[in-house]
């Protein structure tokens, strides 16, 4: 009799928190866009990423030069990474004018972008309470809003929306299997901005298609034959043109510096310990860290739902291969690599809004 008194108000809860998800969705989009975009253009222009993606964009939208972007009209052999984000910005200065607003609309709005697909997603995943407070969450983080990130012109907003929408689309393809095409453009597109960073997203996919295992049935291979396509033509199209432009100049030192060298050691004096990304994430958020302890305090599980969470937790392994790749990739790759900076924490900040959005929602539900 317990039980199923339990179970019914648990039922009414979820219930009352789907038929608010709307308004609750609206007004954290709300929240997210008054932290992204109020007063864009009073920050001050970042040495050096921003300045140069700002320079470099500003001549490219004005002479036209799409494959090798330059600085001060010289082919840029300093920033190695490929034009994605230099293409976004030149197209935004060419609409709207060279201002700080424009400089940094497409970061904001990717980071705007990347709370909205978390909540859709949460929300069909986990349902509509975690789904809300997991929004709110990635709203009110320092790291995602400020840390070189959304209310910057730099690639690590837009590189967190793409590594989102990676574990989307392998979440959406254990039911359809088609969904994993989806993943062509989003690896095209997560090469075209950040070069062989591509490796992040490329590990959980791999990862989460070995080691999670497939319904009986599944016929994956003609999706991520589409998927393999859909990745290679816009990488192969814009190197040949830029290897035909330089040689190997600039594609040489994306692969050497930005990529083995960046690994190996730690570049312009960016060094830190194992513990550098811990020591930043309860530096920058301990408000949500202090608040997700206060919620298991006061709001412990009972032993039913334990038992009920356990349930859905052992009987989902392709669940579990996901989270715990998510949560891999995006804090132990950046821990290995020998240079070290805040925002390489950026593409965990979604997982972390997540697991505090999922302990503050069972306290309500």
């Amino acid at each position: 009799m317990h039980d199923s008194t339990a179970c019914q108000d648990d039922g009414s809860v979820r219930e009352r928190w789907d038929r608010w998800f709307r308004v609750g969705a609206i007004l954290v989009l709300a929240l997210a866009a008054v932290n992204l975009f109020v007063r864009l253009d009073r920050e001050v222009v970042t040495e050096w990423d921003e300045a140069l993606y700002a320079t470099s964009a500003a001549e490219t939208a004005r002479n036209g030069n799409w494959i090798g972007t330059t600085f001060d009209g010289a082919l840029d052999y300093y920033n190695t990474k490929p034009p994605l984000n230099i293409w976004l910005i030149a197209l935004s200065f060419k609409a709207f004018g060279i201002n700080l607003v424009t400089l940094r609309v497409a970061s904001a709005l990717a980071a705007w972008l990347t709370v909205l697909v978390l909540m859709l997603w949460a929300r069909r995943a986990f349902g509509a309470a975690t789904a809300l407070l997991s929004g709110l969450v990635l709203s009110a983080t320092y790291g995602f809003i400020y840390v070189h990130s959304g209310r910057s012109a730099n690639t690590d907003a837009l590189f967190t929306l793409f590594v989102l929408l990676t574990v989307v689309a392998l979440w959406t393809a254990r039911d359809r299997p088609w969904r994993l095409a989806w993943l062509g453009p989003v690896l095209a597109a997560v090469f075209l901005l950040r070069g062989m960073a591509v490796l992040m997203p490329l590990i959980l996919v791999v990862t989460v298609l070995v080691v999670g295992g497939r319904r009986p049935g599944q016929r994956r291979w003609p999706a991520l034959a589409s998927a393999f396509v859909l990745t290679v033509l816009p990488i192969g199209s814009w190197a040949w043109a830029r290897w035909r432009l330089d040689g190997w100049q600039f594609l040489g030192p994306m692969f050497h510096y930005d990529f083995v060298a960046r690994s190996a050691t730690p570049l312009e004096g960016h060094t830190g310990s194992l513990l550098y990304y811990p020591n930043n994430l309860q530096k920058d958020h301990y408000v949500w860290l202090i608040a997700a302890v206060v919620a298991i305090v006061m709001f412990p599980l009972s032993r039913d739902r334990v038992r009920r969470l356990w349930s859905e937790l052992s009987g989902n392994a392709y669940a579990q291969t996901i989270a715990g790749a998510w949560v891999g990739v995006t804090v132990l790759i950046p821990t290995m690599m020998q240079t070290k900076v805040a925002w390489y924490l950026n593409p965990f900040y979604p997982i972390f809004a997540l697991m505090v959005g999922r302990i503050l929602a069972q306290g309500f539900v």
